[in-house]
């Protein structure tokens, strides 16, 4: 019964008494991108963030060194039509730059290619995605090391019935770190250099015009390049929904369950717990937006002695428009960090990062906003030379991200 209602209320929130039809561009992006050549269409994307400062660039515990820094990020997704086919290719360039610390800047990239056959009932598809990056990978690696994804897809979608569509989705992910990148002492390529194989099998049902349902069976494999102890199989089960971007409430929320075990000898922790991956926005009548996100998963730690963490982060945020174009922006977030040692009684720990920030914008023009924004962290931990914290503020610009 509590489930029924559930299923309900989200299908009543989610598509509203003005019965809104998805637009016809949601089934063809070609028709739906900003610039449109015959059967070629592109959606260009630029990003200017975090034009200002860092008072903490290392996250160091004592001595943090400040420095003016920005990111430019330009981008754009093109689409071409081919028959019955549909071939979509998406990249990023990003240059950040730091005037003191010379070391700090970098050129990352990011592309995905990807290709389906569109017939009646049967849509198999294939892709491929690269990223190149000296991003901080999460919130334990304070350094900015140069890592790279490279990941593949093939599958096909079979629709059954009027709303009942099936997916199969077999995925190859090579995740590697560049040979020179150190943190505290520990070779990164070392530890987290791994390859995942994953199965994964869906069933999504379209509940109304703009909520569909879904659930997802998969089953991984995950083998360390050097660190065969770590090698791990891992169940996964979810469900949940996605709903329109011109609902009500949008966006997608699933809470799952993944069993994870030791393989080929591996000697890491098992696992077998709750899994989420929720974020969805709601837009009031009277200006107001408010945005909730909550994650909980596995993330691979390189200490050898937790080999990894459960991180269970929430972030909300409230968007509210003051006047004409203005508006200003408060978020705030939690994130805890449960570390599984091999010797819990010794090793085993929880950190925890707190983030708080907010700002005021402008919306200077269809799909632009300039903002000048405040975001601080903090980090505690038991273990000494992990807490610290920072403040980063100053002007960004978007378009069409």
């Amino acid at each position: 019964m509590r489930f029924s209602l559930f299923v309900l209320m989200f299908a009543l929130l989610a598509d509203p008494a003005q019965a809104q039809q998805v637009p016809t561009a949601s089934e063809d992006p070609v028709a739906d991108a900003s610039i449109r050549l015959g059967a070629v269409a592109f959606d260009p994307r630029f990003r200017l963030s975090s034009l200002g400062v860092d008072t903490n660039v290392f996250n160091s515990v004592s001595n943090p060194q400040s420095d003016f820094t920005f990111g430019v990020k330009p981008g754009t997704d093109m689409f071409l039509r081919t028959g019955r086919g549909l071939l979509t290719v998406s990249g990023n360039l990003e240059y950040v730059y730091f005037h003191e610390f010379e070391a700090e800047r970098s050129v990352n990239s990011d592309v995905l290619g990807r290709y389906e056959f569109r017939f009646n009932r049967f849509r198999p598809y294939g892709s491929a995605s690269w990223l190149d990056t000296r991003e901080r990978p999460g919130y334990e690696i304070d350094a900015r090391a140069r890592h790279y994804e490279a990941d593949y897809h093939a599958g096909g979608d079979l629709r059954v019935g009027s709303k009942g569509t099936v997916r199969i989705d077999f995925r190859h992910l090579d995740y590697t770190f560049a040979g020179d990148e150190v943190f505290n002492g520990e070779a990164l390529y070392q530890e987290l250099n791994r390859t995942l194989r994953a199965i994964e099998v869906s069933w999504r049902h379209r509940l109304t015009a703009l909520t569909t349902w879904i659930t997802r069976v998969a089953r991984e494999t995950e083998r360390f390049e050097f660190e065969d102890l770590r090698n791990a199989d891992s169940f996964r089960f979810s469900s949940g929904f996605e709903l329109g971007r011109f609902a009500l409430i949008r966006g997608s929320a699933f809470v799952g369950f993944r069993s994870l075990r030791p393989a080929d000898g591996g000697i890491i922790p098992e696992f077998t717990g709750v899994t989420t991956d929720v974020d969805v926005s709601y837009t009031a009548p009277t200006q107001t937006r408010l945005g909730v996100a909550v994650d909980r998963d596995i993330k691979y730690s390189y200490e050898e002695a937790t080999p990894y963490y459960v991180q269970t982060g929430w972030t909300g945020s409230l968007t509210q428009r003051i006047t004409g174009r203005w508006d200003f922006l408060v978020t705030g977030g939690r994130d805890r960090l449960a570390y599984q040692a091999l010797i819990p009684a010794i090793d085993a720990r929880t950190d925890f990062i707190g983030r708080f920030g907010g700002g005021i914008g402008y919306a200077a023009g269809q799909g632009t906003r300039v903002s000048f924004d405040v975001n601080s962290f903090h980090r505690s931990s038991i273990r000494p030379g992990l807490e610290y914290g920072a403040t980063r503020a100053g002007i960004s610009v978007n378009y069409g991200y």
